[in-house]
């Protein structure tokens, strides 16, 4: 089905003046047919959980009462399991599936096995119900050859990937008929689970489906290209109707070619009138991943009377982003579509595997203030390889790159970057579970130790204020990466160079600045509720709306500082428009179309920007980049320069706000750190440790040098894994700097 009806320009060009009077499709509803009404089903429990607001984030409530987030999942290992419940985890998931062997066929016998190794050992865990199963089953895909997802490289026929697995063939995410049928069998799945003896116990329900059950669209981990089957079609041209209104055109487009979504390349920008039919494309795939979940959290709000939680992975904005961008082919944009969902309450992604190694910040994926302002629950998946593994977790597609870090090395090691786990996502609000891949990484008297403690340290914290103190904020937009060319995560995860220009590695060394730091998207652009930010850091806002331009003007006072990268701005509705991105950042550019190496660095460091920088500043590992925003402002000071001499960053300072745009992201302590100082920003250290903070808790990650803190306000400072008292009243915590990780509670008025 590649593109048989070409558009012309001027069809495009008046399709994208349309865009201004029409939301995105599915911006607030689905695009597929109304689903079944499905009946609530018996309960034997009728306990209320719910996500909500909760002292500065939101928490998992039971019947009114907050409990702690803190979980375990394991592949059925009998021993780990009941050692682990012994510790006091609140919290455990229980996988099931398959178990679907026939139309209305279903037998659930495996997952009550499962279950059944946490219940016979404690009585008192909850429990949430992991399904696994939300893969297409043979049979049906024999009986439905139309409703196959179908992939670029031979789009007339039904798909395959992975001819190991039981079934390589797997239904679009467009398929009615597959959601539909699948919905009647996770309605009978609940149903059997909420009438089981566990029911009591039962705080919801993750779905999940795609690639690695996380919702990446089926094929493209594996390097395929979707999707071009009869339903992903339709739903493409109901879509082009949502956004465009009734055209005659649209009835009969065709799903752009695999060359037209990659058209662009080498280069790292789509050209939005050449594009336009190719980035609403990636859009609507994404629209399509985010209405087949939705469907599916739906029936579970259903059957049982929004008693139960509903949630899965997806919308991973932090990691597989930036000047490359994966994340589109993946079907991972519409994380603002999920969040304004009533019938979704956690979203969920993975502490990232480009930094969790100890000494890394281990970053999340997704934007958890975003999320959290949305009224939902993050709820991180923390799979640490732990010194009992042994040998790296590996896979021979990442083999090259790192991707998959190796283990702790020793018992001391995992216990402290499992610390550094509790301790980042209690700091953030977060909910979290520790995951045994498979079946021993946690057994081991050390981690089983420190498991008890921090079960111990959870349940108290459900009582402190969680509120962010952060300053400074970093920015992601959901839709931006649609408007770079396709690209695979197998055209980038061999080539460290690339990996490193996507988000969790670009920012890695941010955390390291002593400046705490929240994550919210470009949705979130808002003067009022933003008005405590001293820092704002865009890293990538290629497209915005006015609105949110409008939001970066009401912004530029106060002293604030505006840190764009990359590309901020550039692309609008119908063009590559440089006078758009010099307005928004409020400095001049020229647009170069050559490619040049990302090595960025400064010819002089006696700018009062580079001030705190130590030794070569070199930003960017080598990858090549093209077009090139270089800045062309007189009134501007250039900061560093590409290999051939045109200026790659630079910083004007404006009488009520200072605008840095750099190329690459300035992924330095030192340097992140100046800018935010000069702003206004707390700078908590300048150690170049890793630091989490809120208004309760302060976390330091390997330090090995004894430097002081330098807390804003006078406090009582309490190290909670220890209980010494380390601070009675004072401004100044000086850690034992013994390379581990400590988690500090902070108190005002405690004497």
């Amino acid at each position: 089905m590649h593109s048989g009806h070409s558009l012309s320009r001027r069809d495009l060009l008046r399709a994208a003046s349309a865009t201004a009077l029409l939301p995105l499709a599915g911006s607030s509803s689905s695009l597929l047919a109304a689903p079944a009404e499905r009946s609530m089903v018996a309960m034997r429990s009728g306990h209320t959980v719910q996500v909500r607001p909760h002292k500065g984030r939101t928490s998992i409530f039971v019947d009114e009462q907050p409990i702690p987030g803190m979980s375990f999942y394991g592949f059925g290992n009998e021993k780990v399991t009941n050692d682990v419940a012994d510790t006091g985890v609140p919290i455990f998931f229980c996988a099931g599936g398959p178990f679907w062997n026939g139309p209305g066929d279903y037998d659930f016998t495996a997952f009550d096995n499962r279950v059944k190794l946490i219940d016979g050992k404690v009585k008192d865990v909850w429990l949430l119900c992991r399904l696994n199963m939300l893969s297409t089953p043979l049979w049906w895909s024999e009986r439905n050859p139309d409703e196959i997802t179908r992939y670029a490289h031979a789009p007339d026929v039904p798909g395959e990937f992975r001819p190991e697995w039981r079934n390589p063939r797997q239904a679009s995410m467009a398929s009615q008929k597959w959601i539909a049928d699948a919905g009647d069998m996770l309605h009978a799945l609940v149903k059997h689970v909420e009438n089981g003896p566990y029911a009591q116990r039962m705080l919801g329900y993750m779905l999940n489906s795609g690639g690695s059950e996380e919702w990446v669209y089926w094929g493209a981990q594996f390097g395929y290209i979707p999707d071009y089957s009869p339903p992903a079609l339709t739903y493409f041209r109901n879509w082009l109707t949502h956004k465009y209104g009734k055209q005659a055109w649209i009835e009969s487009v065709q799903i752009p070619s695999e060359a037209a979504r990659r058209r662009g390349l080498p280069g790292m920008l789509r050209d939005p009138a050449q594009d336009h039919l190719a980035i609403d494309y990636e859009l609507c795939l994404s629209d399509i991943v985010a209405d087949n979940l939705l469907a599916w959290c739906s029936v579970v709000k259903q059957a049982t009377g929004r008693k139960r939680l509903a949630g899965s992975f997806c919308s991973y904005l932090m990691w597989q982003t930036g000047l490359v961008n994966a994340l589109s082919t993946n079907g991972h944009l519409a994380l603002r579509r999920l969040m304004d969902s009533p019938d979704i309450d956690y979203l969920t992604g993975i502490t990232s595997y480009d930094n969790r190694g100890a000494g890394g910040p281990g970053s999340f994926i997704l934007p958890v203030e975003s999320v959290q302002r949305a009224g939902k629950l993050y709820y991180g998946e923390s799979d640490i390889r732990t010194h009992v593994l042994g040998a790296p977790h590996s896979s021979a597609r990442y083999s090259s790159t790192g991707l998959l870090t190796v283990p702790a090395k020793d018992a001391a090691e995992s216990v402290d970057i499992l610390r550094r786990e509790f301790s980042h996502h209690v700091i953030h609000g977060a909910a979290w579970w520790y995951f045994d891949m498979t079946g021993g990484w946690f057994d081991s008297p050390e981690i089983l130790a420190e498991l008890k403690k921090q079960a111990v340290i959870a349940r108290q914290a459900v009582d402190w204020d969680m509120t962010s103190v952060a300053d400074a904020v970093g920015i992601v937009s959901g839709v931006s990466p649609a408007r770079h060319p396709l690209q695979r995560m197998h055209d980038i995860n061999n080539y460290p160079k690339l990996l490193d220009l996507q988000c969790d590695r670009a920012t890695k060394e941010l955390y390291r600045s002593g400046v705490l730091l929240d994550w919210l998207m470009t949705d979130d652009l808002d003067p009022q509720a933003m008005e405590h930010y001293k820092a704002l850091f865009f890293y990538n806002a290629t497209w915005l709306t006015q609105k949110q331009r409008d939001a970066v003007e009401a912004l530029k006072q106060k002293g604030r500082a505006l840190i764009f990268v990359g590309y901020p701005g550039l692309s609008t509705d119908r063009k590559l428009d440089v006078d758009a991105a010099s307005r928004l950042v409020g400095m001049k550019f020229k647009l170069d179309f050559s490619r040049a190496c990302a090595e960025i660095t400064p010819r002089n460091y006696d700018d009062p920007a580079l001030r705190e920088v130590k030794g070569k500043l070199l930003l960017g590992a080598g990858a090549v980049v093209g077009p090139r925003l270089v800045p062309d402002d007189p009134d501007a000071v250039v900061l560093a320069y590409w290999p051939d001499g045109q200026p790659a960053a630079a910083v004007k300072r404006h009488k009520e706000f200072t605008s840095y745009y750099y190329a690459i992201s300035p992924n330095d302590p030192d340097l992140f750190r100046t800018m935010c100082r000069d702003a206004g920003c707390t700078v908590y250290s300048t150690n170049n440790d890793i630091l989490f903070g809120n208004r309760s808790l302060l976390a330091v990650h390997f330090s090995d040098c004894i430097q002081p803190i330098r807390l804003p306000k006078a406090k009582k400072v309490t190290n909670l894994f220890t209980g010494e008292v380390v601070l009675e009243s004072g401004t100044l915590l000086v850690p034992k700097g013994d390379g581990a990780t400590h988690l500090y509670r902070l108190e005002e008025n405690a004497l």
